[in-house]
Order: C-alpha cells, then structure tokens, then sequence
C-alpha cells in the first residue's frame, strides 16, 4: 500500500508500508505501528472530497488532509532524522494550504 503525503517542487513524496517496513520516499523510515490498514483510511479520505469547482481550493483541502495525516505520523516517528524530514513536508504542505487561505 503506498500513498501520496505530499507534492514538493512537482514531484510526489510516498509513504508506503510493504511487508511490515515503513518507506518514506523509497527509503526505511522508523515510524511504529503504521499499518496499510491507516493509509488506506487516509487514501479513501483523500479520494472521498469532491472532485470539481475551485482546483486551488480542491488542493488546499488535499494538503490539510495530508497535513493532519502527518500530524499523526510524527507521534509514531523514532529518530530525529525523519522527525525533521516529516517536519519539512509537514511545513510545505501547510504552507500550500496557509497561501491558498491568504488568497
């Protein structure tokens, strides 16, 4: 089960959980007790907002999902490394969503 958490400078950032292990953008990353059962909830999440109208607005409501999903994996993150990576997509993920409600 892989998902999309984030798009930074145009390419998209994956978490995925494959036979136990925890991927962050391809790469193993210490975060406990994620099951595929929790990124398909936040995929279904991400799929049941509808489609159409405003496509700013649409992405800004993504990114606060992704947001608040993060939000989740930082209390289950072992290691200040990928503490401080899920921090920085954390950051450009709000940040999306902090300019779309300036606008």
């Amino acid at each position: 089960m892989e998902v999309c958490i984030a798009v930074m400078h145009g390419r998209d950032i994956m978490l995925s959980v494959q036979d136990g292990l925890v991927l962050l953008d391809g790469e193993i990353a210490p975060i406990k007790h994620l099951a595929e059962g929790e990124l398909e909830k936040f995929r279904a999440e991400v799929e049941a907002i509808p489609q159409g109208g405003d496509l700013r607005g649409l992405q800004a409501l993504v990114n606060a999902k992704r947001a608040a999903f993060i939000v989740s994996l930082l209390g289950k993150t072992v290691g200040d490394d990928c503490i401080s990576e899920l921090t920085h997509i954390l950051d450009h993920v709000h940040h999306d969503v902090q300019e779309y409600l300036n606008s």
